[in-house]
């Protein structure tokens, strides 16, 4: 079965150790999310996966994907990987468009990347996705510019976009932190779906009711460590470290206050 493997991943900015030591398992097809408190270094780790390592940061340990040493890529061969084979939907999706490009733009200039295709031909492939994720009128969304639709919108657009390549592996970081109820519900309902399909994937959440619908493996991290894994349902059930049950019972505290708050 084909995997994706991380043996002793480290990762350094001078003296400092933002990575330590992380080992990784996944067979191809499966979930993993990854959890922890804010700087605990689960969006690092996401980036060097995708290989996105940034400029003042070192790393050290071996990735490898259906026999392939991800961590020796040189950035053309990247190119290549990157959207085809492995997608990477950020947290901040306005980061990702630039505001001078229409949405049909930003799509066509994806699919192209990759493969030589007429727009007629790229649209065609890209609507259902959008229909999908409950963009409505995805013709005229289009023509819109980035800053014309809200942070849920164009995180939804970043995800049809991507689904429009078919990659193997999709890492998603917080892919509902900016979405209302309804619009929460679409997204895992999508992401159900890409499971259902056989795609890889990997979640970054604070999230811990999408994380127990996804299932699959969990990672806790904390310090740059991963101090808990196993399956999802397992850990939620029965944590076996202090620092995991007081994430998970601050979690259900928080969950608590914004409900009274409604």
């Amino acid at each position: 079965m084909e995997r994706l493997i991380v043996n002793d991943l480290s990762a350094y900015s001078g003296s400092d150790t933002l990575l330590s030591k992380i080992n990784l398992d996944l067979s191809l097809g499966s979930s993993l999310v990854i959890v922890g408190r804010s700087g605990s270094g689960k969006t690092l780790l996401t980036k060097l996966l995708i290989g996105q390592c940034p400029s003042n940061v070192q790393m050290t340990g071996r990735i490898t994907c259906q026999d392939m040493r991800l961590d020796q890529l040189d950035a053309k061969q990247w190119q290549s990987i990157r959207g085809r084979h492995m997608a990477y939907m950020v947290q901040n999706p306005m980061a990702m468009f630039n505001p001078f490009q229409t949405i049909e733009a930003h799509l066509l200039e994806t699919i192209r990347s990759h493969e030589r295709l007429s727009k007629r031909a790229c649209l065609k492939r890209a609507l259902p996705f959008m229909r999908e994720l409950y963009l409505e009128q995805p013709e005229e969304l289009l023509r819109k510019y980035p800053f014309e639709l809200s942070g849920g919108m164009l995180q939804r657009v970043m995800l049809a976009i991507l689904l429009c390549l078919d990659p193997q592996i999709i890492i998603l970081d917080e892919p509902t932190s900016a979405l209302d109820d309804v619009n929460r519900s679409n997204i895992i309902r999508m992401l159900k779906l890409l499971q259902d399909k056989g795609k890889t994937i990997i979640t970054v959440t604070h999230d811990y009711q999408l994380a127990q619908t996804l299932g699959g493996e969990l990672l806790v991290m904390s310090k740059g460590k991963v101090i808990e894994q196993g399956s999802v349902e397992s850990i939620f059930h029965r944590p076996s470290q202090a620092a995991t049950k007081e994430l998970l019972l601050q979690n259900h505290y928080d969950r608590l206050i914004r409900y009274d708050r409604v």
